[in-house]
């Protein structure tokens, strides 16, 4: 373990990053957390702890993927990065990138990797839906493996069967959604480490349009919302990670995932602190809300979805809704799922009425859709 993290640092160093002497990358296995970043001297606020030229940041464009590969490869972000890990992966003590692979996990405990009894304690949580295994594989075996196989020799593969190259790239995909960064281009932007979802989850989302990379030693720093003290900062030729409040020796140097849930930690990350409760949300789905408001109103399913259409032309209609507890600084209520119920609470010459002005409600809950909205949340409690 530690000659990996001393050769990772010598790599580092050979490649042009720059480390200050006030930081090192220590062992903190007994806190269950791994590696780390821990000060070896006190740092004052805004002092640079690390600079990695963006050639050393591995990404499908730093790669040494053959040129007529790198052409045949995705355009998504995700996926193109997973086919330029499995080729780095595959060609061991030859590729460059070998002492990083060597300091990255080689297993998750990632919702990804629970067995199905293990899910089944999640019962009631919409983070089960999310985590999209087998849309995921499927994704793997129609657009990455048929590149693979078509140049299976340089990709140093022959020898793997298609199970053993699945795993492979749900396990670059797991690297990923827990260590990539979004790789801004502008000067002096700064990121916290990828905020998206599971890379099948956000594969959708529009912040999958930036480039993705590993980022070494950036992604050694563990994370705490509580006590985030470091920030990543981009710059032309480098990416620099900075504190952002003084430091004493000893203490640990912490990024932040950002504003997820506790449900998206464990997804994405197989593990859960209390650190990050204040962002826990209740998901309701819009299936759900329609299905009771048929019930609740004695309306049709097919006068439901007249009005959530109607909805849908003013694009404030979501798949799904958040409902954040009572010590978040957000609004409790989306006004996109409060206009939902008052549209469905409205009796049917009101509703005609609306649509003629083409007008929507007010997001204040009525008496109605307040009722209704009783009936969703108890609901979605009794699944759990």
């Amino acid at each position: 373990f530690a000659q990996l993290s001393l050769r990772f640092l010598s790599w580092l160093t050979e490649n042009g990053t720059s480390v200050s002497p006030k930081i090192e990358l220590a062992d903190l296995r007994h806190r269950n957390a791994g590696r780390g970043v821990i000060a070896k001297d006190d740092i004052e606020e805004d002092e640079e702890l690390f600079s990695v030229p963006r050639s050393t940041i591995l990404t499908s464009g730093t790669s040494d993927l053959p040129s007529d590969i790198r052409a045949a490869s995705p355009d998504d972000p995700w996926l193109s990065l997973i086919l330029a890990m499995i080729y780095e992966y595959q060609h061991g003590a030859e590729s460059r990138w070998k002492p990083y692979f060597d300091v990255l996990p080689t297993q998750f405990n990632t919702l990804m990797y629970w067995t199905d009894d293990e899910l089944e304690l999640l019962q009631g949580s919409a983070v089960v839906s999310k985590i999209g295994k087998d849309k995921a594989t499927e994704t793997f075996r129609t657009t990455i493996l048929p590149i693979i196989r078509q140049y299976e020799a340089n990709f140093a593969c022959t020898h793997l069967s298609d199970g053993h190259l699945l795993d492979l790239c749900h396990r670059m995909g797991s690297s990923i959604m827990a260590y990539a960064f979004d790789l801004e281009s502008s000067t002096n932007t700064t990121s916290t480490r990828n905020e998206e979802d599971g890379w099948e989850e956000d594969s959708d989302t529009e912040d999958t349009l930036l480039p993705k990379g590993m980022v070494p030693l950036a992604d050694m720093l563990n994370a705490d919302a509580d006590r985030n003290n470091a920030k990543l900062f981009y710059e032309d030729d480098n990416v620099v990670m900075k504190t952002i409040k003084p430091v004493r020796k000893g203490e640990e140097l912490f990024n932040d995932y950002g504003p997820l849930p506790r449900a998206d930690v464990l997804r994405r990350y197989g593990y859960i602190t209390d650190n990050y409760a204040k962002y826990d949300v209740v998901e309701i789905s819009l299936e759900l809300v329609k299905s009771i408001a048929s019930k609740e109103l004695n309306i049709s399913p097919e006068k439901v979805n007249t009005r959530v259409d109607y909805l849908a032309e003013h694009d404030v209609v979501e798949d799904g809704f958040d409902i954040a507890g009572a010590a978040s600084e957000d609004e409790h209520f989306p006004p996109e799922l409060t206009v939902l119920l008052n549209t469905l609470a409205l009796p049917q010459a009101d509703f005609e009425i609306l649509k003629k002005k083409d007008k929507l409600p007010r997001p204040d809950l009525s008496p109605g859709a307040s009722k209704l909205l009783h009936s969703v949340l108890l609901q979605r409690q009794a699944r759990y």
